[in-house]
């Protein structure tokens, strides 16, 4: 009897230690909660495509011929910023900012109208784009291949200015971003950071145009829209905290 009095007496006394040390090894066991926000950082090269309108009135000149995209420019060079939070190891949904440096051409002396930016102007444009989006990853290891859906706003703006003549032509453009396909593949580097290429396909129309010449306003019209976007490749960094 007074065996087993010692031996309960024994455990009862180990209990706490016995059950601390399952505590503390259910825990080493258990998986890491995910890192629930994401930050994202891309740039890379642009290609456009399609035109800013089928028909648009510039002041008083009405042009049933507008320059598609290509002609005026090579591409865009983007930075683009994301921030996303992950509903789950698959799922991330978040928003995105990018700011384009638009590269433009540069129009031949026997086609000054053709396209491009003509001789004896400097030319220079910029384009912000700014939207929703969302990402689902197939795999959720080391190498994370992955494709996105996303919508937004564009705004577009070209500054024209004459080196000899005293003349400056400045116009807006903007519309909605109707479909933003993406795809992609990170490479995780360590526990929070992953690199990897990416593929992003952009459709959107114009929907409002604004101009200036020399400072003063004029009217812009687009009277028939047309579709355009641009096909970006490059490299995304992501880093989850």
């Amino acid at each position: 009897m007074r065996t087993g009095l010692g031996w309960l007496a024994l455990a009862a006394l180990l209990a706490p230690a016995i059950e601390a040390r399952a505590e503390q090894a259910a825990a080493a066991a258990a998986p890491t909660a995910p890192a629930r926000l994401r930050l994202g950082l891309r740039t890379g090269f642009g290609l456009p495509y399609g035109r800013y309108a089928q028909v648009r009135t510039l002041a008083s000149f009405r042009d049933q011929d507008v320059n598609s995209l290509s002609d005026d420019i090579h591409g865009v060079i983007p930075l683009w910023l994301d921030a996303g939070y992950r509903l789950s190891p698959h799922w991330v949904l978040g928003g995105y900012f990018t700011f384009g440096l638009v590269l433009p051409k540069v129009a031949p002396a026997m086609n000054p109208l053709g396209g491009g930016c003509p001789q004896d102007f400097d030319c220079a444009a910029t384009g912000l784009r700014a939207g929703i989006q969302a990402e689902y990853a197939f795999l959720t290891g080391p190498v994370r291949p992955w494709l996105g859906l996303g919508l937004g706003y564009e705004w577009v703006h070209t500054r024209i200015r004459g080196q000899t003549l005293d003349l400056e032509l400045a116009t807006w453009h903007s519309g909605p971003e109707l479909l933003q396909l993406q795809a992609g593949t990170d490479f995780r580097l360590s526990a929070g950071f992953a690199l990897g290429p990416f593929l992003t396909f952009t459709a959107m129309q114009y929907t409002s145009c604004s101009l200036e010449l020399s400072g003063q306003s004029q009217s812009c019209k687009l009277d028939d829209q047309a579709w355009h976007g641009w096909l970006l490749l490059g490299a995304r960094g992501s880093l989850e905290l």
